[in-house]
């Protein structure tokens, strides 16, 4: 008799969820985690009840809730080691369900744990670490998805599931949006049929990632305020300040002088960071916050009107998700070594100094100037990721499989088009998944191992080991 979990499949979430013990060594070594200005920032409202939009107030709450039960910034990291690690056992269950053996799947999700680049965001207090791990969470409904689509869409529970991580997804980072709308749109295509349980899903995401933080902004004590979509664009003006200043007319140049004078517009411009320019002294983005609207149309007309300009900010913008040479002038941001001075107390106390004097190594070695491109520079990892699912495409039997690519596809769309500068952080979840991806080559290379869904023209499959 067929078991309804087959015993491989178990054996790698037990051994997935020894994924922990690399990342509870960073989080000894460097307790209580990495936090940037930001990082602190966000604490301090927790800490005082008394928040501001700026950052995602999901995020925020969240940190709330979690210190509540401990009151120490340690927490947070701990638990986002911990659930982590639990995801990463799923992700091996997954994989091992549709055909991956075992012992790949479970080697994947160490090794993804044991790199030092991993370790050290999962210990950052940065929103971009729990918007990670709802972008694993979705993709390990997403290969479920693949592995048998009538039983994962006729279920209660699967439609509800994918729907929550992609809420989780929305509600973490305010770009995470456009990562949900591309999936679910592509969902909404492909199982057009399926109408009935996409609703759930779409009701889902419509519940965590839109009314739970609408509802947190009216119930906490929230200051208004929060992060104008024009001041995110302000380098894609810049670029057309630069390659076509004549275009501007006097009301135009009367704005973006309003910001910044021009020479400082000209002569702070990099295509791969915006840094220099936004924080410079002279800079002042808050008056697109007192005129959002006006600002806005500043944006999309010098877009819309400068496509080539602006298409070829953007190619450089991103180009570290997909070129892996580090250009000698451009800076890759990382998790700041660093706890910057506060008046919290916290500070970096190791709870165990072997611990720490381990991966202080490891980190020294990848922070090396001449590794940073082979290191923290995504391209290489995400192209690997990008070449898998190819490969699949070229396997008709394995198509299913490109549900799992499409968040991939999704989430890379959405960082390219929104991406400020070139921080690791913005790419941590697509550098996550590409890597747990990579298994997936044991069935390009073996489709006849594959347990996943029949192509769309034979007959559906029914799989009794979900």
């Amino acid at each position: 008799m067929t078991s309804r979990r087959p015993p491989s499949a178990n054996l790698a979430l037990w051994l997935g969820w020894l994924s922990v013990l690399p990342l509870l060594v960073w989080w000894l070594g460097w307790f209580p985690g990495m936090l940037s200005s930001d990082s602190v920032d966000q604490m301090g409202q927790a800490a005082r009840f008394d928040f501001f939009n700026f950052h995602p107030i999901f995020h925020t709450f969240s940190l709330w809730v979690v210190t509540s039960v401990w009151d120490h910034t340690g927490v947070v990291t701990l638990v986002q080691v911990v659930v982590l690690a639990g995801l990463l056992g799923l992700v091996a269950r997954r994989l091992t369900q549709v055909g991956v053996p075992w012992w790949l799947s479970v080697g994947a999700a160490w090794v993804t744990a044991a790199l030092p680049m991993v370790a050290t965001m999962t210990i950052t207090v940065w929103k971009d670490v729990p918007y990670t791990l709802a972008l694993v969470w979705a993709f390990t409904e997403l290969v479920l998805l693949a592995r048998d689509r009538d039983r994962f869409w006729g279920s209660f529970a699967g439609p509800l599931r994918l729907g929550a991580a992609l809420g989780l997804i929305w509600a973490f980072r305010p770009n995470g949006k456009i990562t949900v709308i591309l999936l679910v749109i592509a969902l909404a295509i492909g199982f057009r049929h399926q109408w009935k349980s996409l609703l759930a899903t779409i009701g889902t995401v419509i519940g965590i990632g839109v009314i739970v933080p609408a509802v947190l902004l009216v119930v906490l004590p929230v200051h208004a305020g929060t992060i104008e979509p024009a001041e995110v664009f302000m380098s894609d003006v810049a670029s057309v300040v630069v390659h076509d200043p004549d275009w501007f007319d006097t009301d135009d140049l009367a704005l973006i002088e309003a910001v910044g004078p021009l020479d400082v517009w000209s002569s702070e411009y990099m295509c791969t960071d915006s840094t220099p320019l936004v924080f410079h002294p002279e800079f002042d983005t808050s008056v697109a916050r007192d005129d959002p609207w006006t600002y806005r149309s500043l944006v999309a007309r010098s877009v819309l009107t400068h496509v080539p300009i602006v298409a070829g900010h953007r190619l450089c913008a991103a180009s570290y998700l997909f070129w892996p040479v580090q250009p000698s002038e451009a800076f890759l941001h990382r998790p700041p070594f660093q706890i910057p001075p506060n008046t919290l107390g916290i500070a970096r106390a190791p709870i165990s100094d072997h611990a720490y004097k381990f991966t202080l190594a490891q980190y020294q070695w990848i922070e090396q100037d001449s590794r940073i491109w082979f290191t923290w520079r995504p391209a290489l990892v995400i192209l690997a990721g990008i070449a898998t699912y190819v490969a699949i495409a070229f396997r008709r039997r394995l198509r299913p499989l490109l549900w799992a690519g499409a968040l991939i596809a999704a989430q890379f769309i959405n960082v390219a088009a929104t991406t400020p500068a070139q921080e690791f952080r913005y790419a941590f979840g697509l550098y996550v998944l590409s890597l747990l991806s990579l298994p997936l080559w044991w069935l390009v290379i073996r489709p006849e191992s594959a347990h996943v869904a029949v192509p769309w023209t034979e007959a559906p499959a029914r799989d009794p080991s979900i």
